[in-house]
């Protein structure tokens, strides 16, 4: 047997623990034991109840190979509890300060195999006395500013610690219950029914369940808000996986015509090419620059399904080199017509006064995307915002010249 600790230990509120980490809570400390001195509910700390409420109170920690022998008919409550601690040493710590001692546990150079579960004895004696103020001393003999007295409680407590052996801790469930030894003071009484009177802590199965419960929630709330913000995007219809793997400027004409998305979608990839630069011809069109000359190889390119030239990418040179073209003049115009309100995001961004010429360029590069049914999916918005207030006709000739594309869902 080695003496870990032996001597004065200050307490406050009646609390000291014993802890490899950080603090104990008091309730989760004792909730589901049957003594409410010697807390072992949370992991790897002790919870300590003494019956000096403020002072200073002896204390003993000893360490011992096995279980000692039954305590001493001196000791007036006696419980019994089970430790596992989270490192070699765990310190004794009163409350609001540092730790008062450490308290090794395991031998330096037996520390590298798993920690060993300990059982540990809390015995008290003169709870009762400890609870008074003044230790059962008579406060008459004390003159104004003496506290000797806080120095010299009455109450005094032992700590034994000892390795479980394996075949003690096989049964999880009896290694870790709690006992009730011995019980004569009042004080203990009193804490061990306030003990019992705490609601059962859920077993560790039942934690796992429920935080898999919270997050089976969490995540089912997020793919209904993903479904719905999803279907909002792509105009109030859940959109096929072919369509949701499609990427670049497409939920504008999602929002404007659903129908003739869906339609668009369902051809095949040559007339979904075919689809693409027809609309960026319209698109070019209806600006008034179809017709300038320079452009001829960017059409050409369309027409033979190759990339653009290098110098058709550059939105912003092109625009730059329409506007000092002296054939090629337009007006800036709204997307709605006059008089007319719009509703949603989609409804303020029709009503907004725009540029023809730079409305219609992207269809060009649009045109080109190597997936075909992005580039007629962008080619027919860019389209359709060129055209303005004309887009219904747009829409209404581009289903005559592709009638595969004409569907209408309920």
């Amino acid at each position: 047997m080695r003496v870990l600790f032996d001597g004065a230990a200050p307490v406050d509120y009646g609390q000291i623990y014993v802890t490899s980490r950080e603090l104990p809570d008091m309730q989760a400390a004792f909730a589901g034991q049957v003594n409410g001195i010697c807390g072992a509910g949370e992991p790897g700390a002790l919870f300590l109840m003494t019956g000096t409420h403020y002072g200073r109170v002896r204390f003993t920690v000893e360490l011992h190979d096995a279980e000692p022998p039954p305590a001493a008919p001196e000791w007036q409550d006696v419980v019994e509890v089970s430790l596992l601690p989270r490192g070699p040493a765990v310190g004794l710590v009163p409350w609001g300060s540092g730790p008062l001692a450490q308290l090794p546990l395991i031998p330096d150079g037996h520390d590298t195999g798993p920690l060993p579960v300990f059982r540990v004895r809390y015995c008290a004696a003169g709870m009762d006395e400890g609870r008074d103020r003044y230790g059962g001393h008579d406060p008459a003999g004390f003159v104004d500013g003496d506290h000797s007295y806080l120095d010299h409680r009455p109450d005094r407590y032992l700590l034994c610690f000892w390795p479980m052996r394996p075949a003690d801790t096989a049964d999880t469930a009896g290694a870790r219950a709690d006992a009730i030894q011995r019980q004569t003071s009042r004080s203990a009484a009193h804490w061990h029914d306030w003990a019992a009177g705490l609601a059962v802590p859920p077993a560790l199965w039942e934690q796992v369940e429920a935080e898999l419960r919270v997050r089976l929630a969490r995540e089912r709330r997020d793919e209904e808000h993903r479904q719905r913000e999803e279907t909002r995007r792509w105009g109030g219809r859940a959109p096929s996986e072919r369509l949701r793997r499609v990427r670049g400027n497409v939920h504008g004409i999602a929002l404007m015509d659903r129908d003739l998305v869906d339609g668009v979608a369902e051809v095949d990839a040559a007339t979904q090419r075919r689809i693409a630069v027809w609309a960026a011809r319209q698109a070019f069109t209806v600006a008034g620059i179809a017709d300038l000359a320079w452009l001829a190889p960017a059409w050409a390119a369309l027409d033979r399904g190759e990339p653009l030239p290098a110098e058709f990418t550059d939105l912003t040179a092109l625009l730059t080199r329409i506007g000092g073209e002296r054939a090629v003049s337009f007006s800036i115009t709204a997307l709605r017509p006059a008089g007319r309100r719009g509703t949603g995001p989609l409804g303020t961004g029709l009503g907004a006064r725009v540029d023809p010429v730079a409305m219609a360029l992207p269809a060009l590069t649009a045109a080109a995307a190597p997936d075909p049914l992005q580039a007629a999916l962008e080619a027919v918005w860019a389209a359709a915002t060129a055209h303005t207030t004309r887009r219904a006709a747009f829409l209404a000739e581009l289903r005559r010249v592709f009638p595969l594309v004409d569907r209408q869902e309920p």
